[in-house]
């Protein structure tokens, strides 16, 4: 198996949109960089949307997207230097839609648990111990 090639060695060749104005230039790593918020979950769901479809439970990229990028003719080795990955083949489960969200507080658990935190008690609890404490 071959080492992990270090990121920080790789030097990317960045071309311009507008190329009669400019020409290719050839950057190291450290000069690449992204401005915030330009990658959200948003954008990434209309992404998938765009150029992935659902077969069978899994995800393949659509066929008109693969035609226009030239994804046929691409492969893995040609975007990561690394070995591709090996996954482990788990079946496909039966079960549809999200799995059931853990028990919470009742609505009653939750008003108990405020009362208890002795800033959050109401007066008539304030008065009720106050009593209590008269009777001792």
């Amino acid at each position: 198996k071959k080492a992990i090639i270090d990121p920080s060695l790789f030097k990317y060749k960045v071309q311009p949109i507008k190329k009669e104005l400019y020409e290719s230039v050839i950057v190291k790593a450290s000069q690449l960089s992204r401005r915030k918020h330009l990658f959200s979950r948003d954008r990434l769901k209309l992404f998938l949307k765009q150029h992935c479809e659902a077969h069978d439970g899994v995800i393949k990229t659509k066929a008109a997207s693969i035609a226009k990028y030239s994804l046929a003719e691409q492969n893995f080795s040609y975007f990561f230097p690394d070995d591709p990955p090996t996954f482990i083949f788990s079946p496909a489960s039966r079960r549809r839609g999200r799995p059931p969200k853990r028990a919470s507080l009742s609505q009653e658990d939750k008003v108990t648990a405020k009362q208890n935190i002795p800033g959050n008690r109401s007066k008539g609890a304030k008065e009720k111990t106050r009593f209590q404490r008269q009777k001792e």
